[in-house]
């Protein structure tokens, strides 16, 4: 029986089989977490919805403990007190591993155990839970057009006639069984005063400014009283300003900061107190120039700045106040887990000691020696490991953690192939490098012009240290540009793609004579764009798909790492059911191709990137609907680890010694597969 490894499916239904005799997986927990929603207490107590179940706090996030013994692999999106009583919990969850996996859950034991109460598709990954004091056993749940009401505190749910979408139920104190919804319509409210059962439209006057980034807050001196800020996009205004909920009056504050008001949200601790997280533009191109905290101590009268971020820690911006220190915040982060102030929010400091479900944007495995590989953390310094993760090493020099753009790869280091001590990685403004493994790194001198256009994607070529090969998108007309480097990144010339090429990765290989590749992965025949260098700094050419037809979806395995001028393309057609995809090889990097015969892989975005192994080209590993081939891509198969995988970014073979380890990101860290004495990866009984 073949060893057999389980991936994660992130798009597609996951189909999970049990290997008799599993190969040897292990998994190794990163420190950090993404913190998805906050729930903040009295006298510091916190719990934290993350990236890989629940965190508990009970110093106000200077230590944090799983409220689980066992990794629940999956992510808690929202979180909910029940009647303000710890204990009682209820979540929105996804487990991207189940065909089923998004689920309303509901502890009673402060999260040591959870029990699934409802379960629903169209579960998405926004809205949350409101409860009101007046309804003990209450609780509403709202998502995209869907509203629940649970009348046992989370155990059993009753669907709401459809109405408008909510994306915010706030619950008004003062008065019993009223709630106000906000919607994704900028200019709609609506008012409940029967605990959620029935809505009625709330008038506003003057109607809410359109905005692209609309956020709601409550203030919990005045229920009544709602904030809302409107994020400048393109040539919109922002705005923000109160909603006065009795009546719908609507009143515009005024900052004249050059910023966007991203949230407003009130000081329970000081009546009048407003605080406005911010991010300030560039008034002609709109580039981003800070990240100011806005202060108002009138109401919204007038502003002043308080302090600021120097990056991006969260895409929402959201601020908690401790409800018993006056001068505590919390910030939730996307990698970091907490961001604390001890100070009014004036400077903030990281705390995550405890959380070990790190977000890994990118890891660097050295193929001469297994055990020792880089690790690019969200939000948090690099780690360093000589010992197969065993212990890491905090990397001093930090440029591979801010949040990525959309459609971004993650490619930002490269290491060289014959001298794998050697990296080079890059930031928004400079390349690094460095001579032992990623242990430290020195900033480089370089007449790369970072200022003129968007940096994707880094790769050594050919054999030595010296040519480096960088993707690049032109910010004036977005043309895409391939940066060449024959001295190790100091100076460097360029080739224009063309306007067409729609690529964001790079292939190529330690050969000398092998080809440079600009590429992506997944794309319909219309866009399907692959273009070749024969040579290091020669001209591109488009190399078309094997079959133009528009009806096919394509999705392009990465070069062969024994041989680059070889590569595998998957073709799906969706004009017809009853034609089966193809699976395509070339051996001349793409002048001509020929079939291999049909693949039941579904190429696009039910697919991830193909990844020939290192060891035996025979062997194809998919990154998103958990399968393996191990006929050149004919015939894939669900495998199993019994460690939840997130395959594609971060995965992994590499050969050494002549067998095959196999690494991958996981939900909370890494998962590596380290072969066993004569294991052949999959024994020949497992072929077709």
């Amino acid at each position: 029986m073949g060893r057999v490894l389980k991936i994660l499916a992130v798009w597609a239904v996951a189909c999970w089989l049990t290997g008799a005799q599993a190969a040897s997986w292990r998994q190794v927990p990163v420190p950090g977490a993404q913190v998805s929603d906050l729930v903040v207490l009295r006298d510091g107590l916190l719990y934290a919805g993350t990236n890989n179940g629940v965190y508990r706090s009970s110093d106000a996030g200077n230590t944090w403990t799983p409220t689980q013994s066992v990794s629940p692999s999956r992510t808690f999106l929202r979180l909910h007190v029940v009647d303000q009583d710890p204990q009682r919990l209820v979540a929105l969850t996804i487990d991207e591993a189940k065909p089923d996996g998004r689920a309303i859950e509901t502890s009673r034991d402060g999260g040591a155990t959870w029990q699934v109460t409802q379960t629903d598709l169209r579960f998405a990954t926004t809205g949350g839970f409101a409860s009101h004091p007046s309804l003990p056993g209450v609780v509403l749940f709202f998502n995209v057009g869907l509203t629940l009401r649970s009348e046992d505190g989370g155990l059993t749910w009753s669907y709401l006639s459809p109405s408008q979408s909510k994306k915010n139920i706030f619950a008004v104190r003062d008065q019993p069984s009223r709630f106000i919804a906000t919607t994704s319509y900028y200019d709609r409210l609506f008012e409940s005063n029967d605990g959620g059962l029935s809505w009625t439209h709330l008038e506003m006057q003057p109607p809410l400014p359109v905005g692209d980034y609309l956020s709601f807050e409550q203030d919990p001196g005045q229920p009544a009283t709602l904030y809302f800020a409107s994020y400048r996009f393109g040539g919109q205004v922002a705005a923000s300003g109160s909603i006065d909920t009795q009546t719908g009056a609507v009143t515009l504050f005024s900052d004249a900061c050059g910023c966007s008001h991203v949230r407003v949200v009130a000081d329970p601790h000081r009546a009048r107190r407003l605080v406005a997280p911010s991010v300030a533009f560039d008034p002609d191109s709109l580039a981003v120039l800070g990240r100011p905290f806005r202060e108002s101590l009138d109401g919204g009268a007038t502003w002043h700045e308080l302090g600021g971020l120097e990056r991006k820690i969260d895409d929402d911006y959201r601020w908690y106040f401790d409800p018993t220190q006056q001068s505590r915040i919390y910030l939730p982060t996307a990698g970091a887990g907490i961001y604390r102030s001890d100070n009014d929010g004036q400077t903030f400091s990281p705390r995550y000691a405890g959380m070990n479900a790190g977000v890994v944007n990118n890891l660097l495995v050295d193929p001469t020696s297994p055990s020792d590989f880089l690790v690019a953390r969200q939000l948090l310094p690099m780690l360093h490991t000589s010992d197969g993760g065993a212990s890491f090493s905090v990397v001093a020099t930090d440029f591979h953690s801010d949040l990525p753009v959309p459609s971004e790869d993650r490619s930002r280091i490269a290491r060289a192939w014959t001298d794998t001590s050697i990296l080079v990685g890059f930031d928004n403004g400079s390349f690094y490098r460095s001579q032992d493994g990623g242990r430290s790194w020195v900033r480089m001198s370089s007449d790369f012009p970072f200022s003129d256009v968007w940096t994707t994607a880094i790769q050594f070529a050919g054999a030595g240290s010296d040519k480096l090969v960088v993707l690049a998108e032109r910010e004036e007309d977005y043309a895409k540009q391939m940066y060449w480097s024959g001295d190790g990144g100091q100076h460097w010339t360029s080739t224009n793609l063309g306007e067409r090429a729609f690529v964001n990765r790079i292939g190529s290989g330690g050969d000398d004579a092998g080809p440079i590749y600009a590429r992506t992965e997944s794309y319909y025949s219309r866009n399907a764009l692959l273009w070749m260098a024969d040579r290091f700094d020669s001209a591109f050419r488009f190399v078309p798909m094997p079959d133009p037809d528009d009806f096919l979806r394509w999705i392009m395995s990465v070069p062969d790492p024994g041989n680059t001028w070889r590569m595998l393309a998957f073709s799906d057609d969706r004009s017809t059911a009853d034609r089966p995809g193809q699976v395509w090889e070339t051996l001349d990097a793409g002048a001509t191709w020929r079939s291999l015969g049909s693949t039941n892989l579904i190429a696009g975005i039910l697919a991830g990137v193909p990844i020939i192994d290192a060891c035996d080209n025979r062997t194809v590993w998919e990154g998103l609907s958990g399968r393996v081939s191990r006929d050149g891509g004919r015939s894939f198969r669900h495998v199993d680890t019994g460690i939840p995988l997130l395959l594609g970014r971060g995965f992994q073979a590499v050969c050494h010694q002549g067998r095959s380890h196999a690494f991958a990101t996981t939900t909370g860290g890494i998962a590596i597969r380290e072969p066993e004495a004569a294991d052949t990866l999959l024994k020949e009984g497992h072929d077709p």
